[in-house]
């Protein structure tokens, strides 16, 4: 199930402007960058428009709750909070629901890494509460999306490799912490951000990205089964950026419908 408690992403809401950095295959052209105003996520299709419009009130969401189907134990299926930063609100959630004698069985958090180590405080207090609940929450999804610092500048997350470790070390702590409350990993049925290949991998790159792989042993819980390739989207920001690399260099990558091949240049 699903539970809506805000609309729209707040990392979306303010216009930033960014550099972005140009594609490694074009020879020669490395260090040149495309500068342009940014909403959120530079891949994200949906943040030109999403904005965000703030919260819905409790009883809204409490109402959605409620209404959601049981399981034979009477427990209320498991459902995702869309919200990008739960953390804040989520004890109060948790008393709202006891209070009403509403069970669920589990919750489904996404989030972004910065917001989660941030949130710590209300999410030791909401794991609390879920051990006297019988309640599972579950980091279904943190968009770390890469482990090199330049990638996510392209990607404009507006964080760095440094906020993604230390998210995966406080996902592995709170485990240790509420080892039945609590749920981060793949073999719990998380799938985490990765995005690769990128136009902006080179050797070196790569090089450093196994290594960091292999110092913070994160395939082993990690990172997912398989990476997304970068899908440039016309409506993205990204899509602004190779439009602009095509006009300046004079060169016209693939379109495939609605995403434009940007591993290959078409004629």
């Amino acid at each position: 199930g699903q539970v809506l408690q805000h609309i729209g992403c707040p990392h979306a809401a303010r216009e930033r402007m960014a550099e972005i950095g140009y594609p490694v295959s074009l020879a020669g052209k490395n260090g040149q960058t495309v500068r342009l105003p940014l909403k959120g996520c530079s891949f994200c299709d949906v943040a030109v428009d999403k904005g965000f419009y703030g919260a819905l009130d409790m009883e809204t969401v409490v109402s959605q709750i409620h209404c959601l189907p049981e399981l034979t134990d009477g427990r209320k299926i498991p459902f995702e909070l869309i919200n990008e930063n739960p953390l804040p609100g989520l004890p109060r959630l948790l008393n709202e629901i006891k209070g009403r004698g509403i069970r669920p069985s589990q919750i489904n958090l996404i989030l972004r890494a910065d917001w989660f180590v941030t949130g710590e405080k209300y999410l030791r207090q909401a794991l609390g509460l879920a051990q006297n609940m019988g309640v599972y929450i579950l980091l279904s999804s943190v968009g770390l999306e890469s482990f090199d610092d330049g990638i996510l500048r392209n990607l404009n997350k507006g964080l760095n490799v440094d906020a993604n470790l230390s998210a995966v070390r406080l996902m592995r702590q709170l485990k240790e912490d509420f080892p039945k409350e609590w749920g981060y990993a793949r073999a719990d049925g998380a799938i985490h951000g990765f995005i690769h290949p990128t136009p902006w991998d080179t050797q070196v790159i790569s090089a450093n990205t196994q290594k960091t792989f292999g110092a913070y042993a994160l395939p082993a819980d990690i990172l997912p089964a398989h990476s997304t390739p970068l899908i440039i989207h016309h409506a993205s920001g990204l899509g602004d950026w190779i439009r602009e690399v095509e006009k300046r260099e004079k060169v016209r990558y693939k379109r495939y419908g609605s995403v434009i091949g940007w591993w290959q240049e078409g004629e």
